[in-house]
């Protein structure tokens, strides 16, 4: 398999073939020895979906879903199926929007898959959306949940053993599925996420009361508070007020209007009030450039964020860190 060059993933708005606007999100689905291959394909089949049902929509949205584990090759999974993957370390300095991580039940996750949590556990810090399907990740700092090291384990022949085995299944399947809603309804907003669970004949019922029990409301206030909490939410990434209105099921114009009713102030204010949160944070406990503080505060350039730190700080971003180190 040839190795793609390494680069940036680009998530910003482009143009689609028909002229519509297209937003790209880049999914990684990491794979490791023995995982459940259904969750795997629940994950890409549903994104897909999406994907399709959006390009009827004025804005399209995109998943492009890239197949990682540690290593180059093939990975077996629970069913004994080998599938084609990536090596992680191909993608290191890629920004994935989201990364699934499926792990099997039986798999040994030795010192080998080391750099390959590691990796999981930098793209958390770095704002990913990071999702566990099926066993834990090791160690007391794992990036997604505590839990026990997976072990190998013979599979058991009795009944106990199988209904025990079927229990696991059953367990990732609902968190690939839950997972894949989730984040489509982060992006796209609940109508959205509802339209593709209808779609899918595995959804269960218990699945959509636990991706929509915190489903927007139907008053003007309870909108206005579900756009803010997913504008404070997903600042760091470059999202614009029209997707917040797609959140809250509401014209953008009507979202304005709400909003300074209730809030007194504009999306575009608040969304830049958050920003401008993860900027002060990250000036006083990082060393990183101005550009790269930009980036991951969703601005698109060090400029962007000088002029913006400026006019609402009263200062530029370097005078404001040394201010805040020196008063450390």
């Amino acid at each position: 398999m040839s190795t793609r060059p390494r680069q940036r993933l680009d998530a910003s708005e482009s143009e689609g073939p028909d002229g519509k606007p297209l937003r790209t999100r880049h999914v990684a689905v990491v794979l490791f020895e023995g995982f459940d291959l259904l969750s795997a394909s629940v994950i890409a089949n549903t994104l897909e979906l999406a994907s399709e049902l959006s390009s009827r929509n004025a804005i399209q949205w995109a998943y492009r879903v890239a197949v990682l584990a540690a290593h180059d090759g093939h990975v077996g999974s629970s069913a004994t199926l080998l599938v084609s993957t990536e090596a992680f370390d191909t993608r290191r300095d890629y920004e994935f929007d989201a990364i699934f991580a499926i792990v099997g039940a039986d798999t040994d996750l030795d010192d080998r898959s080391e750099p390959l949590t590691a990796w999981i556990s930098r793209a958390r810090a770095k704002a990913a959306d990071v999702r566990l399907v099926g066993a834990p990740l090791p160690g007391p700092d794992s990036p997604i949940r505590d839990g026990p090291r997976a072990t190998h384990r013979e599979p058991s022949c009795n009944a106990a053993g199988h209904a025990n085995d079927c229990k696991r299944k059953s367990q990732s399947l609902h968190e690939a599925l839950t997972g894949a809603l989730k984040l489509i309804r982060r992006d796209m907003g609940d109508t959205m996420a509802r339209r593709v669970a209808e779609h899918l004949s595995i959804c269960s019922q218990d699945a959509l009361n636990a991706i929509f029990e915190d489903v927007v409301g139907s008053t003007p206030a309870e909108k206005v508070r579900a756009a803010a909490h997913w504008l404070q939410d997903n600042c760091r990434r470059q999202i614009t007020i029209e997707d917040a209105a797609q959140v809250a099921a509401m014209s953008e114009r009507s979202l304005l209007r709400h909003f300074r009713s209730e809030l007194g102030m504009t999306p575009s204010d608040y969304l830049m009030n958050a920003r401008l949160q993860v900027v002060c944070n990250l000036l006083i406990e990082t060393d990183l450039p101005v550009d790269k503080v930009a980036k991951r505060a969703g601005m698109t350039s060090g400029d962007h964020l000088a002029r913006s730190f400026r006019r609402h700080m009263k200062t530029s971003p370097t005078e404001y860190r040394a201010q805040r180190k020196l008063q450390c």
